[in-house]
């Protein structure tokens, strides 16, 4: 090969290999322009992601508002509701402060005889200025009237308002509330037999409290007024009788209810104050207490005649034999001595002790309760003894479902 050849094939090497670096630069500046579009693709994914989130979170704050905005709305109409009925409760205790005023002035107008009452309407307060016009205490457009009924239990005297302002309110008094809770006809609740009301079977809801203490209802009286059995805690004994027993020629007791230790016993209760206080016992009322005696011996309970004798002056008292077997939705309870009266019956918690009834066919016995059961007991035996008393039928219910959880609450 002569030196121009050699020449000719170096230049050709080197124009060769330039090609290879441009075509690889060009190879490169290709790949690099793929690159940096795929990394503007990259960021304009993660602005998209960026702003949907920032929806997503616009979304959550406006239902966040809406929700707390709707909850407040509801406080705020709830508390209108609740401030409404506390300006009809303060009515009705303005009603009661000017009844009382009223009377002051004219105490001669106020009942006699115990038990006695007398009413004066809301008009005479007013007219009287013992009570403001109804327009400056209620919202424009409602119309009110009322009254307040007063009456005498021994030297004191129980106040009791009724205000009827239509749809916006009106008092509700406890046995109405206890009525509208609802009547049954089987299963356990508040039963109507004959002119009363009765409650039955092993859960009734009828708790209520009174004296700071939980009672149990037994039932509603033709009267309205509403009998209850003490249920908070234990309870004293007595002896039903003691005396000198000349059938007997023992001290074994006489079960005579006009003259027996019982009776003197609940007198005591009474005035001692030991389950009533002072102020709360001008809520009590005398009421017809069923003493009746019975036969121990196939006493069919649907024809038990305990009220063919009655004593009714008596604030305080214990259960009759018809109010712990009643309640019994055992349909095998017909006789006084079944055991079966102790299923399906609320009594089985309480241990009630002594009845106000004794026995038709020997001087010296009278009824016990324990669970639900009735029993035949000496009369000198010491024994539990738990009070059973009548609230005013005009009482007002405050609060309360009668549940053990929630017990019914009077407004006085």
């Amino acid at each position: 090969m002569d030196n121009n050849d050699l020449e000719k094939n170096i230049q050709e090497e080197v124009v060769s290999e330039e090609e290879t670096v441009e075509d690889a630069n060009d190879s490169l500046s290709d790949e690099t322009f793929t690159y940096t579009i795929d990394n503007n693709n990259v960021n304009n994914d993660y602005n998209k992601n960026t702003y949907d989130d920032n929806k997503s979170f616009i979304y959550i704050f406006i239902g966040l508002f809406i929700l707390i905005f709707i909850i407040v709305l509801l406080i705020i109409l709830a508390n209108r509701n609740s401030n409404k009925i506390s300006g009809y409760n303060d009515i009705e205790s303005r009603m009661v402060s000017g009844a009382k005023k009223y009377y002051e002035k004219n105490n001669e107008s106020l009942p006699i005889m115990d038990g006695g009452s007398v009413t004066i309407s809301t008009d005479t307060l007013i007219e009287n200025s013992f009570l403001k016009p109804f327009s400056e205490m209620v919202d424009e457009g409602v119309s009110c009237s009322g009254y307040v009924s007063v009456f005498k239990n021994n030297d004191n005297y129980a106040y009791f308002p009724y205000l009827n302002c239509g749809d916006e309110y009106e008092s509700l008094r406890l046995s109405q509330k206890i009525v509208d809770s609802g009547i049954v006809t089987s299963g356990d609740g508040l039963y109507k037999l004959d002119d009363r009301y009765v409650f039955r079977g092993e859960y009734p809801n009828n708790y209520v409290k009174f004296n700071d203490k939980i009672w149990r209802i037994i039932g509603i009286n033709n009267d309205g007024s509403i009998k209850m059995i003490y249920f908070d805690g234990k309870v004293e004994r007595s002896v039903w009788d003691d005396r000198y027993n000349s059938s007997r020629d023992s001290y074994v007791g006489i079960n005579d209810f006009r003259v027996s230790r019982l009776l003197e016993y609940l007198k005591k209760i009474y005035e001692d104050n030991t389950y009533i206080s002072k102020n709360n016992k001008v809520l009590l009322v005398k009421h017809d207490w069923c003493i009746g005696k019975v036969s121990e011996n196939d006493a069919l309970i649907s024809s038990l005649n305990i009220c063919s004798d009655v004593y009714s002056d008596l604030y305080i008292g214990t259960v009759q034999v018809d109010d712990v077997l009643i309640p019994s939705i055992d349909s095998s309870c017909s006789n006084i001595n079944d055991i079966e009266c102790t299923n399906y019956n609320y009594f089985y918690t309480i241990n009630t002790g002594w009845t106000l009834n004794s026995s038709s066919d020997k001087s010296y016995i009278a009824f016990s309760s324990n669970n639900g059961a009735i029993s035949a007991k000496n009369t000198s035996v010491d024994n539990y003894v738990r009070p059973v008393i009548n609230i005013n039928s005009n009482i007002l219910y405050k609060s309360g479902l009668g549940t053990v959880d929630d017990p019914y609450v009077i407004n006085y």
